[in-house]
């Protein structure tokens, strides 16, 4: 099912499925992106517990659970809507137990105010043992031109090292060096066949898009998230940003202990960790 709020600057339509922002409409105009040239059919997958390829082991027990985690493929429950938001929920089940051996429940809020949008996950602990998680987001951003016709502005002065990945989205231990400073020319070249800029522990919690010329679109703000992701499919108009609080795993490298792993996120039992980003389109 899908849900509508709105508050007479934008309207904000979010699924039951994954509980994903699947439109935003601002001055008339969708902002999220519509699958127009049928390259990708996602609009803002909730990437919940992991993001990326992200090995699961668990008190020695390896469980499979697959890329980005489960949370996008399952149908969440509405827990209350006015006009300027709304709630959803997913709790752990015999299927999530298969994959993540945790009790949780995971809260989702859209909230309005003005033209800006405040975008909550909400890790509830109602097991008898601690919590282990991470999380992400994976909005898409409708673009006018190509996509190197647009720039990021950070907050902060940042090194713009892009952490590459492989064919199956495991780090290679490659790097490329875009350079020292606040904005990051969106790269035609690299942004291909489904590779992914990852900028690893950012100082910056905030970000612009804008055109190149200077106009500002959209300001993004991250707090909670060290780590920036950059994709788009094939030459489509639009770029995915990323906030995620772990990276992809290694290629080749024995997994780990989830609880150990670089990213992941404890919460006690009782608990509750909540993530709070924003969206403004200017």
């Amino acid at each position: 099912m899908n849900y509508t709020i709105e508050n007479g600057k934008i309207a904000v339509t979010v699924s039951s499925d994954g509980a994903e922002l699947i439109s935003l409409i601002k001055d008339g105009k969708e902002w999220i992106w519509q699958n127009t040239t049928g390259e990708w059919a996602g609009h803002a997958p909730i990437l919940f517990p992991v993001c990326g390829h992200f090995g699961l082991k668990h008190e020695g027990v390896e469980y499979p659970l697959p890329a980005h985690g489960f949370a996008k493929r399952k149908p969440f429950t509405l827990v209350s809507k006015s006009d300027e938001r709304i709630e959803l929920v997913l709790c752990a089940d015999e299927s999530t137990k298969e994959v993540y051996p945790f009790d949780f429940c995971l809260h989702v809020v859209y909230a309005l105010s003005g033209s800006k949008l405040t975008v909550e996950y909400i890790v509830e602990n109602v097991g008898e043992t601690p919590l282990y998680f991470a999380c992400g987001s994976h909005e898409s951003y409708n673009l006018d031109a190509n996509v190197d016709n647009y720039a990021l502005v950070f907050e902060k002065e940042e090194n713009f090292v892009n952490y590459h990945h492989n064919s199956q989205g495991y780090l290679t231990g490659e790097t490329s060096d875009y350079g020292t400073g606040k904005t990051f020319a969106l790269p035609y070249d690299y942004l291909q066949e489904s590779r992914t800029v990852i900028f690893k522990d950012l100082n910056s919690r905030k970000v612009t898009l804008c055109e190149k010329n200077g106009k500002q679109v959209a300001h993004i703000t991250f707090d909670g998230f060290a780590n920036l992701l950059l994709w788009r499919a094939a030459n489509t108009p639009y770029i995915c940003i990323e906030p995620w609080t772990n990276l992809p795993d290694p290629d080749g490298v024995p997994d780990v202990e989830f609880s150990t792993k670089a990213g992941v996120i404890k919460v006690e039992v009782g608990q509750v960790k909540k993530m709070v980003r924003t969206i403004e389109y200017l």
